[in-house]
């Protein structure tokens, strides 16, 4: 008989990891579907309002819904931090790749813009030897070569399929790869809903100057359009981390390019955007090439060779 329940409780163990690592790939899908709408909502509101503004918006209402959801979840503890200074430049960082990125949604097809913002992790890699100190073998190079031949694609410098405004996508995903990378190292002492309080707050200060240079005043239903981007930006954060509690983080690394087909399907019903094959071929190859690098990163820090 003990031997019995031994096994029904290794079974229930089993079991509640397994419902544990499903929810966590269920919310790491949807905060993708979030970020999907918040990119839609920023595309919408810039064709209207300056950039600055909008981004100042996300921010606000952003901050305002992380304390009413949190503080009832986690009080003052959302506020502790171990370094202000860094968690302000990571809001630095996070408002430049904001505020870039919505330049480029302004242009672009939603597809287009996640495709580019793919090259993420592997700036992230070429950067790490400089600012992180790590060694990037041979592997992970060819992969970052490989990713940026796939953007290539998707840019195609000298077509008529090549916007300037792409410059505005790769320079928010360099920008971007510099807020990762302060990331991974608060992440080491705060919590995962401080880092989000502090970089949403920082946001909304630090783009009230920008906002201010260019004083337009959102109108009717861009305040709708405002408050589903601050609620979209700041929820998808939230499930994001919370999906990272639930599951490993080499299971749910493959579901964060679900957003490729998010914002596909976001951009032809809202806007009537279809992306062409180049853009889709591109996008895969800079995916492949960003797990890649992932994947070997895990590979290495379980001691592989």
């Amino acid at each position: 008989m003990a031997e019995a329940r031994k096994r029904l409780g290794g079974q229930n163990a089993s079991h509640n990891d397994g419902t544990q690592a499903s929810s966590g790939i269920l919310l790491m899908l949807v905060a993708f579907m979030l970020f999907s709408v918040l990119d839609a909502s920023a595309k919408q509101l810039v064709q209207g309002l300056p950039a600055t503004v909008v981004v100042f918006g996300r921010y606000a209402l952003g901050t305002v819904f992380i304390v009413l959801i949190g503080w009832p979840l986690f009080g003052q503890a959302m506020w502790r931090t171990a370094s202000v200074r860094l968690q302000l430049l990571r809001g630095v960082f996070m408002v430049g790749a904001t505020l870039l990125n919505f330049l480029a949604v302004r242009h672009l097809q939603l597809a287009q813009t996640s495709a580019i913002l793919f090259t993420t992790p592997l700036w992230v890699c070429l950067l790490s030897p400089f600012l992180l100190g790590e060694r990037v073998g041979w592997r992970r190079w060819l992969a970052v070569l490989a990713g940026f031949a796939g953007v290539l694609l998707v840019l195609r410098p000298g077509t008529d399929a090549f916007h300037p405004a792409m410059f505005h996508s790769l320079a928010a995903a360099l920008t971007l790869s510099l807020y990762q990378i302060l990331t991974r190292r608060v992440g080491l002492r705060d919590a995962a809903i401080s880092s989000l309080l502090w970089s949403t707050a920082a946001g909304a200060v630090l783009s009230l100057p920008l906002a201010a240079m260019q004083p337009v005043m959102p109108a009717g239903s861009d305040w709708g359009l405002l408050a589903l981007a601050g609620l979209a930006g700041s929820a998808g954060h939230f499930l994001l981390a919370e999906a990272h509690r639930r599951a490993d983080a080499s299971l749910l690394a493959p579901f964060a390019y679900s957003q490729l087909v998010w914002m596909v399907l976001i951009g032809w019903l809202w806007f009537g955007d279809v992306p062409d094959a180049w853009t889709i071929g591109g996008a895969l190859i800079v995916a492949a090439a960003g797990l890649f690098v992932y994947y070997r990163e895990q590979a290495l820090a379980r001691g592989a060779k």
